[in-house]
């Protein structure tokens, strides 16, 4: 498969993730409020399902495609770097710690894992970093518009408002979105950051 053939079915997953992503959120946000610190002492957490758990399993993995092609695509204007590899191990260990904490929650503990904060939030915010450096790495590249790099950013930054167990958790719509942008403009090819290439020139 050639690479720009790589690119555009990277961003169909991403697109593909995204959309999930925002399902996922919706579907959460409809179940009754759980707890948040000492209520939790008198009412329990919000239930996480295996339906939660494989949504947000598979919207991740169709990120990790997404970020896939968004590696090559940096990397064919020779500009990936420090920052878009730190930022790719963030997510990897974002991604691993949510995943591995809705799983063991809805099949082990019928969606009440009295531990589930200790992933939840690291892995939350491992997330938030890691998307705001591939943020950083699509500017400085210029291999998508800068607005596109930018919508990234802002969807990484409104996931601090995110909170598993109330309608925050609506904050990772925005994530969702932005994927499903940074997707589009993979999928409609390489001419959608031709713009903004010569900014990769700019040392």
């Amino acid at each position: 498969m050639s690479t720009s053939g790589l690119v555009r079915w990277s961003g169909l997953a991403a697109m593909l993730g995204g959309v999930l992503w925002v399902i996922g959120a919706i579907i959460h946000a409809s179940k009754p409020r759980g707890c948040i610190a000492e209520e939790c002492v008198f009412r329990p957490m919000r239930e996480t399902g295996v339906l939660d758990g494989l949504l947000m399993f598979l919207s991740l993995l169709l990120f990790a495609v997404g970020v896939v092609g968004l590696v090559v695509l940096v990397r064919s204007v020779g500009r990936f770097g420090k920052v878009g590899k730190t930022g790719i191990i963030f997510c990897a260990v974002g991604a691993a710690l949510l995943v591995v904490a809705s799983l063991i929650q809805g099949l082990f503990f019928g969606g009440d894992f009295p531990l589930m904060p200790y992933f939840v939030i690291p892995g939350v915010l491992a997330l938030i970093v890691g998307f705001l450096l591939l943020g950083v790495a699509i500017l400085r590249s210029g291999v998508l518009p800068r607005w596109a790099a930018a919508v990234l950013i802002v969807g990484a930054l409104a996931m601090l408002g995110f909170n598993e167990q109330t309608a925050w958790v609506l904050m990772s719509i925005p994530l969702g979105v932005a994927w499903i942008v940074v997707g589009y403009l993979f999928w409609s090819g390489p001419r959608a950051g031709e713009a903004s290439r010569p900014a990769s020139r700019v040392r």
